[in-house]
């Protein structure tokens, strides 16, 4: 008993230490990027139109070596033979502050709207705003505008826009109502709509925590569902709207129910291993 305690404290130890090493890296990262690079790009953007494109390709890399070596975060992703390219609006669950970061390192070009004060937050906010992020604070005008804008571009150019349709981090890990931004755009766009499931990260970095609750051994699940294509249904536009979300919100919920019991399953497998348990 008295070695398992050890054990679980060096553990413990290790995980703080790998947490403290991520947020470090982190703030290192935003320094060079944001202190840096970004006022670097905006001095050269008017004479070289290309440097923004650049930008976004480099920090996205950049995000993604940072999510893969992170100490305490080993992740798969699932279903990769259904996942979309080209003009598409990409809809996941909201449970960390790790999800963009996490999908950014998979999906490399992702953009899209973003709470506000993100954008304020100094070298965060200059970097997310040159990736193609933008501030859209639930019902301001602006806000409905800056989300019809996006999805025109990202029919025009080829690219993905990422909506947590939740519209924040949930508090519990279950997947909150949906609000109906990202469903309406792909209604008046014509673009297909991509659900991603996320399943585990509440448990390694939960809101409310700086520390990581889990290690390498606890591996995060990203699945892909099958994409729903237009176009969505006949009728007014605002009934093919709702029954689009309800439509997309009850898959993501049943995929992050199976999602778990697989897990509990795998877990019963391996009775002595405690790190594939649910919070």
């Amino acid at each position: 008993m008295r070695w398992l305690r050890m054990h679980d404290l060096g553990r413990g130890l290790l995980r703080v230490a790998g947490t403290a090493v991520g947020w470090i890296v982190f703030l290192l990262l935003v320094l060079v990027f944001g202190g840096l690079f970004a006022p670097i790009t905006l001095l050269l953007a008017r004479r070289w139109p290309g440097v923004r494109e650049r930008f976004a390709a480099f920090t996205a890399g950049a995000v993604g070596l940072y999510v893969r070596t992170l100490p305490f975060l080993r992740f798969s992703v699932e279903g990769a033979e259904r996942r979309l390219h080209g003009g598409r609006i990409v809809v996941a669950n909201h449970v960390s502050r790790l999800d963009s970061p996490l999908l950014l390192a998979i999906e490399s070009r992702l953009a899209g709207p973003t709470r506000g004060y993100m954008l304020r937050v100094p070298g965060v906010g200059s970097v997310m705003r040159l990736l193609g992020f933008f501030d859209a604070d639930v019902g301001e005008a602006a806000s409905l505008d800056a989300v019809q804008r996006a999805a025109a571009h990202a029919r025009a150019e080829g690219e993905g826009i990422l909506f947590y349709p939740e519209g924040t981090r949930s508090r519990d890990g279950e997947i909150g109502s949906f609000r109906r931004g990202a469903f309406r755009a792909a209604v008046d766009h014509g673009l297909p709509l991509q659900p991603v499931v996320i399943e585990g990260l509440e448990a390694v970095l939960p809101p409310g925590s700086a520390i990581a609750q889990k290690d390498r051994s606890y591996v995060v699940r990203v699945r892909y569902l099958e994409p729903l294509r237009p176009p969505y249904g006949e009728g007014p536009r605002r009934d093919v709207v709702r029954a689009l979300a309800e439509r997309v919100h009850r898959n993501m919920q049943s995929e992050l129910a199976r999602m778990r019991t697989e897990r509990r399953a795998e877990a019963a497998q391996r009775p002595g291993d405690s790190s594939g348990r649910t919070p």
